[in-house]
């Protein structure tokens, strides 16, 4: 059973004059637990509203958001000082954590082990202020982390990281979705979301495409399914955005003579197919 629903989702500002900006507009679809899902579309398309809606901090204008009262949800949005509540390291872990336990031990606990896990090794009483931009960032990602989350929504989370920082983030990702945590993954930067189960891209407000990563990036058939359109274009292509260098790489081979069915999306999986075009 999915453990979030969305159906018709709208969400409408009021602009200038009468007009009306629709931020989503009838944006639907589930999550199952475990899944590991990348929001993606240009700037403006709607994908930090969609993660507000999907943390509760932005309200409806229609539509149905179904959400268990009983699943613990964590949000990481894009300015990390936007969720910033502490002076501390500790009171910024004691906020998130007094609710959900009720000692000292377990919350110090947690926080060590939140902390080491993101790479972040400062004393409790540091202040925030303290941290850089990435810092903070790596911050938010270990607070949210150690309310261990059946559902982690990450708005942009590399964005102020370093690549050897930005990796262990999705290294993170990849070892608690085995255990069971769904996270929905909101970048521009389309390598990183080579590594999700399902990609869902948002255009103008609106969800044109939902499902798996090779053919939101290559063109396939399933991917005609998917949109109607018989054309030479992947969905990536069709919304203008910059794929990873590995399919821009992949697609240069293959008009060289490499395997037509081959998809790579990560720098090993191009490594094997070209291993296995030049033994043929």
């Amino acid at each position: 059973m999915p453990i979030i629903i969305l159906e018709d989702v709208r969400v409408h500002y009021a602009s200038e004059g009468d007009q009306v900006r629709k931020a989503l507009d009838g944006v639907s679809f589930t999550l199952q637990q475990g899944e590991w899902i990348s929001i993606v579309g240009a700037n403006g398309s709607g994908k930090s509203t969609l993660a507000g809606l999907l943390i509760g901090f932005t309200p409806l204008s229609g539509g149905v958001r179904n959400i268990s009262d009983e699943l613990t949800v964590r949000g990481v949005l894009q300015q990390p000082d936007a969720q910033v509540l502490g002076d501390t390291i500790e009171e910024e872990f004691h906020f998130a954590l007094s609710p959900l336990m009720n000692t000292v031990e377990e919350q110090s606990e947690r926080r060590q082990d939140a902390l080491h896990t993101v790479g972040l090794h400062y004393p409790p009483e540091m202040a925030i202020s303290h941290l850089s931009g990435g810092q903070k960032q790596l911050l938010n990602i270990a607070v949210a982390l150690a309310a261990k989350p059946d559902v982690l929504i990450l708005d942009e989370p590399t964005a102020m990281l370093d690549p050897g920082a930005r990796d262990r983030i999705e290294a993170i990702v990849q070892k608690i979705t085995e255990r069971g945590t769904t996270v929905i993954w909101i970048t521009h930067h389309l390598e990183e979301a080579t590594l999700c189960d399902r990609i869902i891209a948002i255009e103008r407000g609106c969800c044109v495409y939902n499902g798996e990563p090779e053919s939101f990036f290559y063109k396939t058939e399933t991917n005609e399914k998917i949109t109607g359109e018989n054309e030479q274009l992947s969905a990536c292509d069709r919304l203008g955005l910059d794929p990873p260098f590995t399919v821009k790489t992949a697609l240069l081979l293959k008009q060289k003579g490499m395997r037509p069915e081959a998809m790579p999306l990560r720098p090993e999986q191009l490594a094997k197919e070209v291993a296995r075009w030049r033994s043929n």
